[in-house]
């Protein structure tokens, strides 16, 4: 008879530590630093800022369309590979990145540096985390994964400037890519295990392996209202960081107190972040999501309303902040809690692919408003119905949730 997987009794922190670690490095040299390069890229080869960036929503779209199939190697076990493959792939493509003359091979580049954000971001990671902890010991991991990786944009943005400064934007790219081999390869191939459990204990039994066909969920409502809610959100989260220097100033702020505001963004992640950790036996899951969702309607609620020069703004982008960090742990743990966990890698995945998508388009489409309106007023309309839709969608997965046990 087939014995049930085993998972460790405490958190095992040296394999947290070295993945939140990797995250940080991932995000911090493929997602973030990204801004820096356009500036010298467009002055040495004449490209323009939209042709740069066009490279890469093109690799967020292609994250979107691999998130599945690699959700689905992860779910038969083969983390391992999906991750060091991942880590090892994107230091080639920095490397080729360094070496870039012709604008369609910097197009390839991207798109498969989009491959490579599917196979090593947080999606994976918390499929492999939830693969190697189990239920009970999984929340704890990913919060301090997130904790760790909401530094990648603090650590890696003035790192990068720094290089670039010193080196040359060419140069930068190889010590980036030599990060990704590394640190984010070399630790992938020596702390993940083989297979899907412990380190040294035998791989999930067959009745556990995850089903072939997840069309029953595609008929779920749970899962899209679900889907509709992390969409919203993934459209705030991308959407509001680029646009919100210039609504402010629009709004009669000046240059000063709206950088002020945005600098209060990143620190109320990682804080709220970090109460989730202190909280997590105090408070289920259900009610972080609610809170979550609570948050980002406030902050919306609040924004029009705010006067040029008040201290309100602060207030907003505290609650922006935190609604954006933890929601990143909302959409970790709230799947398995509504789908089961014996898909947990596919099923996020398919989680990820339309949110990717619209995260893509967000900031285009708002520019291009704004453009067309004049000003802001139908972008910070929009901010607030995503906001309300997102705090109403999670409210009726709670009660779809309680209507499923009852």
């Amino acid at each position: 008879m087939a014995q049930p997987m085993s998972f460790p009794h405490r958190t095992p922190w040296g394999f947290v530590s070295a993945l939140s670690l990797t995250q940080l490095v991932s995000y911090g040299s493929i997602f973030y630093a990204f801004a820096l390069f356009i500036e010298p890229m467009g002055q040495e080869l004449g490209w323009s800022r939209s042709a740069l960036t066009a490279a890469y929503s093109l690799a967020l779209a292609s994250s979107a369309l691999t998130a599945v199939p690699v959700g689905r190697l992860i779910d038969l076990g083969h983390g391992r590979a999906v991750m060091t493959g991942g880590s090892a792939s994107a230091a080639l493509l920095l490397v080729l990145w360094s070496r870039i003359e012709s604008y369609p091979l910097f197009v390839l580049v991207w798109i498969g540096l989009g491959t490579c954000m599917s196979a090593v971001l947080y999606e994976p990671g918390f499929a492999i985390l939830a693969r190697r902890l189990g239920p009970l010991l999984a929340r704890r991991g990913i919060t301090a994964m997130t904790l760790v990786g909401g530094f990648a944009s603090t650590v890696f943005i003035p790192l990068t400037h720094l290089l670039i400064d010193s080196l040359g934007w060419r140069s930068t790219l190889l010590v980036l890519a030599g990060l990704n081999l590394g640190v984010c390869a070399l630790l992938h191939a020596l702390v993940i295990p083989p297979s899907a459990g412990r380190p040294g204990l035998p791989a999930a039994p067959a009745d556990r392996k995850p089903a072939a066909d997840l069309r029953p969920l595609l008929r779920n409502p749970s899962f899209w209202c679900f889907v509709a809610t992390s969409i919203a959100q993934g459209m705030i989260s991308t959407g509001m960081p680029l646009h919100l220097i210039p609504l402010l100033i629009e709004r009669g702020f000046t240059l000063d107190a709206a950088v002020a505001a945005f600098s209060i963004v990143g620190p109320a992640q990682v804080a709220a972040r970090l109460a989730m950790a202190v909280g997590e036996r105090s408070v289920s899951i259900w009610s972080l999501g609610i809170l979550t969702m609570l948050f980002s309607a406030m902050a919306f609620t609040l924004l029009p309303f705010i006067p040029p020069g008040s201290w309100l703004v602060a207030l907003f982008a505290g609650l922006y902040g935190a609604s954006n960090g933890m929601m990143t742990i909302v959409r970790a743990l709230l799947p398995p809690e509504l789908f089961g966990r014996e898909n947990y890698g596919a099923v996020q995945g398919m989680i990820a692919m339309p949110v990717r998508i619209a995260m893509a388009a967000t900031p285009f489409a708002f520019g291009a408003l704004w453009a067309w309106w004049g000003s802001y007023g139908p972008v910070l309309a929009i901010l607030l119905a995503l906001a309300l839709c997102s705090l109403a969608g999670i409210v009726l997965n709670l009660a779809l949730a309680r209507g499923a046990r009852s």
